[in-house]
């Protein structure tokens, strides 16, 4: 198997380890280049039954291999999920909506992480060829390519306020790109290791980052400058998230906590690191957090915040679990297959998540586990 090919099955945990051991290179220049498109047959399955937290609503099989990123449209109508399989793929968030899967074929490795422009026309994505890739959401097409980075593209967010978009990378860097003409506009080199991680305030004023060096830092959006670093960690942070209100950041760690803190000072306002999964069954104030933390997501009314952990199964369990994002309290959480991305339903009652459950051991009498393979789903929150 190439080396390559072998690099992109390993373990979300070896993953994030190995960003910055795998290297490949690019040229500097932005500019725009065609990309392939098609439809997909596949279309979002709707689930039965009750709306209770956790409860699956709606499933999605289009892509043929381990999907690795999802993003839910501002509007609300549509879902970016992005995979192994080298695609893309936009599909409505209802299954009631009549919009046929649309593919993008633009890169040529597996994708990383993708975003919705603020007036959900456009995507861009950030894949382990190292580029990314702005285009039309409906039709692929103004596909605009940034070069730059020199290793895989770990994290691609875009602002607020619709003009830039932030990248980040096994390279240890933090990019900044025209979201209209992909022009780079600066690169930040405050970090020593790999930046698994990037979000941005509010105000489309400053920029979060997480590293594998173990540190979170704020820069300026303007000028690329550093702000301020956060030290809290002792492990990989592997997921940053900045509050709507622009006050507070929550940052996961493979040190088996969420760290909520104050934007401005760096003052911790608290950590939580819940890990038993039967007392939190027992009293849901305990709630459980008992591994490796890979996601962080703030809702988008600012009162609760979710993350995703893997259990001590390893990759074949997980466990989703949000709280009151000022308290810490009112807990829900349920066991799930494999969660390899989230994200938040832009009115906070559902989520969208990236699954892939292998058959190995799910076999029941010789047969299949039907619920086996990639797949997005979207869940009550």
């Amino acid at each position: 198997m190439p080396e390559q090919t072998h690099y992109l099955y390993l373990s979300r945990r070896y993953f994030l380890r190995s960003l910055a051991a795998f290297t490949l290179t690019t040229s500097i220049a932005a500019c725009a280049q065609p990309a392939t498109s098609s439809s997909s047959p596949a279309t979002p399955t709707p689930a039965s039954g009750s709306q209770q937290p956790g409860k699956l609503l709606l499933t999605y099989r289009g892509h043929q291999k381990r999907p690795t990123t999802v993003a839910w449209s501002p509007d609300g109508k549509y879902i970016a999920s992005g995979s192994l399989d080298e695609t893309v793929q936009i599909w409505a968030a209802s299954a009631n909506e009549h919009f046929h899967p649309f593919i993008f074929h633009g890169h040529n490795a597996a994708i990383n992480s993708v975003d919705w422009s603020p007036d959900s026309q456009r995507v861009v994505s950030g894949a382990v060829d190292s580029t990314l890739l702005i285009w039309d959401a409906f039709t692929g097409e103004h596909v605009i390519r940034c070069h730059g980075h020199t290793d895989a593209v770990t994290s691609v967010a875009w602002s607020p306020d619709g003009r830039y978009i932030a990248s980040s990378s096994a390279d240890g860097t933090v990019r900044l790109w025209d979201a209209a003409t992909g022009a780079q506009r600066f690169v930040y080199r405050g970090h020593t290791d790999s930046v698994n991680t990037i979000s941005w305030a509010p105000d489309s004023q400053r920029l979060v980052s997480g590293s594998s060096d173990k540190t979170v830092q704020i820069l300026d959006a303007a000028t690329g400058s550093h702000i301020f670093t956060y030290r809290g960690h002792s492990g990989v942070v592997s997921s940053v998230s900045w509050a709507p209100d622009g006050k507070r950041i929550a940052s996961g760690s493979w040190d088996k906590t969420v760290q909520v803190w104050e934007a401005a000072t760096g003052k911790v306002a608290y950590i939580y690191d819940g890990y038993n999964v039967k007392a939190a069954a027992a009293d849901q104030t305990r709630g459980v957090l008992p591994d490796l933390i890979f996601i962080v997501a703030w809702s988008h009314n600012g009162k609760r915040i979710a993350a995703v952990t893997q259990v001590y199964c390893g990759d074949n369990c997980g466990v989703v679990v949000t709280w009151d994002a000022d308290t810490r309290r009112n807990f829900t959480f349920y066991q799930d297959f494999p969660v390899f991305a989230l994200a938040w339903s832009p009115d906070d009652t559902r989520f969208v998540t990236a699954i892939d459950v292998t058959n190995q051991g799910t076999e029941v009498k010789g047969q299949s586990n039907p619920e086996a393979g990639p797949y997005v789903q979207i869940s009550q929150a």
